[in-house]
């Protein structure tokens, strides 16, 4: 690889922490339900070639349910799976980045290590992306600090090392440059996650179930005071209980965003094949009811299970599926060559999550742009949630899309959550001067600012990851003195 504008980094230390944050609402999506949360941190210390340090910061969220649905697995079970992918793929970015090498070069070869061990010790394909995941976004923040550049100016300089073809055949020659928007993404449309327990009316919230804490609770309610018009609508796969949801939803849209809105249905692999999505989706295209909406649906988001999700048979006829919206892989999307195996099945596009991996998600972006050069319009890339908070998690991901050029993603950290309540007295300080216009002020906390339905980003065009403030550390719980009991969360085992 050229050095260029390349700055070689070595891996110092890796360290982990917790911070439990609870929900406001539970959240149901598929079978699961979100109660509360450990929000787990990483910090990395790297040193470039004249000696220098700095550090990397990444987090995320460690839903239940989501990287590995399987039915035995509880969620401290998940949970202890999760850390001990991010073990692992600290020790091989320990190893692999030992000496001063590409940031790049470093993810490639580490994460390659990370899935391997991962799997040896019983770990899915997804759960051992995030172990590799969570130090890789660290090591980009620390590597982009050390060229005073923010994510975009980095990806356009390519001070990280990316080599396209050195992954992916299809794009040799390719520089990283073509993918990246000319200037980073000001404002992002929120698509607000509707949850399948979530009101769809204010009047459907029972008394003794309204908050009163100043934040919507209803979708209803959002829409009013926030002006949001892109929404995620969580299904279920059971005909009966969509249709009832959807029209509910459908009526509501109609009714006070008549032609102003745009919808993604979200399947989280309920569906057994691609003609049991079929058979669903018909039995709704002529309900007069619904018609407003399906016409406005952008694609529809993993809807076949995991297991026969990139089989043969399970998206049987998924490629001539002309009655269908798009349909793109999210958690499928488990290695560097998910998408393309998916595309050729006759997926229309990919998610993009950091916690799926910042470069792979990048070169999915690259992807897409072949395919679509290739094969005329029709591919697409979307940007998804991980039920992601405030600080780090967070703006690290709109970072990563607004330098993809994306217009609009999900979000719902703030309708399940709410605010910054979870971070130290200096973190919210600092973050209120740093990004008082992603947050704003709320109550004794704050809360991410959203206005007709954006969020402002321009104050994450900061040196490093979109970050701009230090993460509070002391604030938080050392990973090896952490509890799970400490959620508080009642669980059968």
């Amino acid at each position: 690889m050229s050095v260029g504008n390349v700055i070689p980094v070595a891996i110092e230390s890796i360290e982990f922490f917790m911070r439990n944050v609870t929900m406001r609402l539970p959240f149901r999506y598929g079978k699961a339900c979100l109660v509360a949360a450990p929000l787990f941190h990483a910090r990395l210390v790297a040193r470039c070639g004249e000696g220098a340090t700095a550090y990397g910061a990444s987090a995320d969220m460690l839903p239940p349910k989501w990287f590995d649905k399987s039915p035995d697995k509880s969620y401290r079970r998940n949970i202890s799976d999760l850390i001990l992918a991010a073990k692992t793929g600290a020790q091989a970015y320990r190893d692999v980045g030992a000496q001063l090498r590409p940031a790049f070069d470093i993810w490639q070869e580490a994460c390659e290590v990370t899935l391997e061990a991962a799997s040896l010790v019983g770990l899915n394909g997804l759960t051992g992306s995030f172990g590799s995941s969570i130090i890789e976004r660290a090591l980009i923040d620390a590597t982009n600090k050390f060229a005073g550049m923010d994510f975009h100016s980095a990806l356009r300089e390519n001070v990280l090392g990316i080599d396209p073809g050195a992954v992916h055949d299809e794009l040799q020659g390719r520089q990283p440059r073509e993918a990246v928007a000319v200037a980073p993404a000001r404002s992002m449309f929120v698509r607000h996650t509707v949850g399948l327990g979530d009101p769809i009316h204010d009047a459907d919230i029972a008394p003794g179930d309204r908050l009163d804490d100043g934040i919507p609770q209803s979708l209803e309610a959002w829409i009013r005071e926030a002006g949001v018009r892109y929404f995620k609508i969580k299904v279920s796969a059971d005909l009966d209980v969509d249709r009832a949801r959807l029209t509910a939803i459908a009526r509501l849209l109609d009714e006070v965003l008549p032609g102003k809105y745009e919808v993604t249905l979200d399947g989280n692999e309920q569906f057994p094949s691609c003609d049991a999505l079929e058979s669903w989706y018909a039995a709704f295209e002529y309900e007069n009811g619904l018609r407003n909406l399906l016409e406005r649906v952008i694609f529809i988001e993993q809807p076949i299970e995991r297991a026969a999700a990139l089989s043969v048979e399970g998206t049987a006829g998924l490629d001539r599926a002309g009655d269908l919206p798009p349909v793109i892989i999210d958690e499928s999307d488990d290695d560097v060559d998910s998408f393309k195996q998916a595309a050729a099945l006759g997926y229309r596009g990919v998610s993009v999550k950091n916690c799926k991996g910042v470069f792979k998600g990048f070169l999915n972006k690259m992807l897409v742009d072949y395919y679509n050069g290739a094969d005329g319009d029709g591919y697409l890339l979307s940007g998804e949630d991980l039920c992601n908070q405030p600080i780090v998690p967070l703006q690290q991901d709109l970072c990563a899309l607004s330098a993809l050029g994306l217009t609009h993603t999900e979000r719902n950290g703030h309708h399940y959550c709410g605010t910054l309540a979870h971070v130290s007295p200096f973190e919210l300080a600092d973050c209120l001067d740093t990004h008082g216009t992603l947050y704003e002020p709320f109550r004794d906390t704050a809360r991410l600012r959203i206005r007709d339905g954006r969020i402002n980003l321009v104050s994450l065009e900061q040196p490093g990851f979109g970050l701009g403030i230090d993460p509070d550390y002391d604030h938080m719980t050392p990973l090896a003195d952490w509890e799970y009991e400490s959620l508080g969360i009642d669980e059968q085992e």
